[in-house]
């Protein structure tokens, strides 16, 4: 019965001697993560200063100006359709 013991002792101390290693990784590895994150957070703070800075930028922007009525006058050219139409759509081309 004492040897059952010993040995499953043994076991019980290497599989946990294995397992140390795993659980704690290297400071440097863990010093570099550390400086990835904290990249990453620098680059998202100047993603959000720059989408602000759009934002405000759009607010104070002068909404465009409403398009103003044109008066062209077609007499004598050739048409299409009702002569008293509201609306004339001219099509300007050159065929050179």
């Amino acid at each position: 019965m004492r040897r059952v013991f010993m040995l499953l002792g043994g076991v019980v101390g290497l599989v946990a001697l294995a397992a140390l290693p795993a659980l704690a990784q290297p400071s440097d590895d863990v010093k570099n993560l550390q400086k990835q994150v904290d990249a990453l957070k620098e680059d998202q703070k100047s993603i959000k200063s720059d989408l602000q800075e759009i934002k405000n930028l759009l607010q104070r922007a002068r909404p465009a100006a409403p398009p103003q009525e044109a008066v062209v006058s077609v007499d004598g050219a050739l048409f299409k359709g009702d002569k008293n139409a509201k609306v004339t759509l001219v099509d300007f081309t050159d065929y050179q």
